[in-house]
């Protein structure tokens, strides 16, 4: 694995996220990056990929969001371009870079990953939805999402939207199942139970 270019790469996506994300992605920033990758790398190597196939999920987590400093739709296409300019430059090998761009690819909602590694950095990207900081993560979501969608929601749209979204999301490798997917379902249990709370006060 070649740790230098990794830094190298991480150090080159943060800068261009402290310079170019707006100020209204308090979601998409430098610490969810940065969590994912950290995410790719623990839920790579418990399912046992190569110091090779490390290197592309972690190479794609860094590049997955970079897209998003320009446009919130399509985002993945643009960061597959900052991806293939950067590896480019660095000599990175021709089908290396194919690997990594379809790992960034495979995140588009809804997740649609082809082989173990597009299916590690989608459970990577998406592994907050079964994390104790899950509500935390979910109100700086909503925050963007209410900015790119012009309006703000009622906390029953919200949360409405919320469980939509958690119910038909499904983790990939066994690793996620086994470790995120417990939380993800008690994460659900308390979004349903607020829903619930606030349609029993509305009567």
């Amino acid at each position: 694995m070649n740790n230098s270019l990794l830094k190298k790469a991480e150090e080159y996506v943060l800068s261009i996220l402290y310079e170019k994300t707006p100020q209204e992605h308090v979601y998409h920033d430098v610490n969810h990056t940065q969590e994912v990758i950290a995410s790719a790398r623990k839920i790579g190597e418990a399912v046992q990929l190569s110091d090779s196939e490390l290197e592309i999920v972690q190479l794609a987590a860094c590049f997955h969001d970079t897209g998003y400093v320009e446009i919130s739709e399509g985002h993945e296409e643009l960061s597959v371009q900052y991806a293939r300019e950067f590896l480019m430059s660095e000599g990175y090998p021709a089908d290396k870079i194919d690997r990594v761009t379809n790992c960034i690819l495979a995140t588009r909602v809804p997740q649609n990953p082809q082989n173990i590694l597009e299916e590690v950095v989608c459970d990577a990207d998406l592994s907050h939805l079964g994390k104790k900081n899950f509500v935390n993560r979910n109100d700086l979501f909503r925050v963007e999402f209410e900015y790119h969608f012009g309006r703000s929601l009622t906390e029953l749209e919200w949360l409405e939207k919320s469980i939509e979204f958690i119910s038909s999301h499904h983790f990939f490798t066994f690793f996620a199942k086994q470790e995120l997917d417990p939380l993800k379902l008690k994460n659900l249990e308390k979004l349903k139970k607020m829903l619930a709370d606030i349609k029993a006060k509305k009567g």
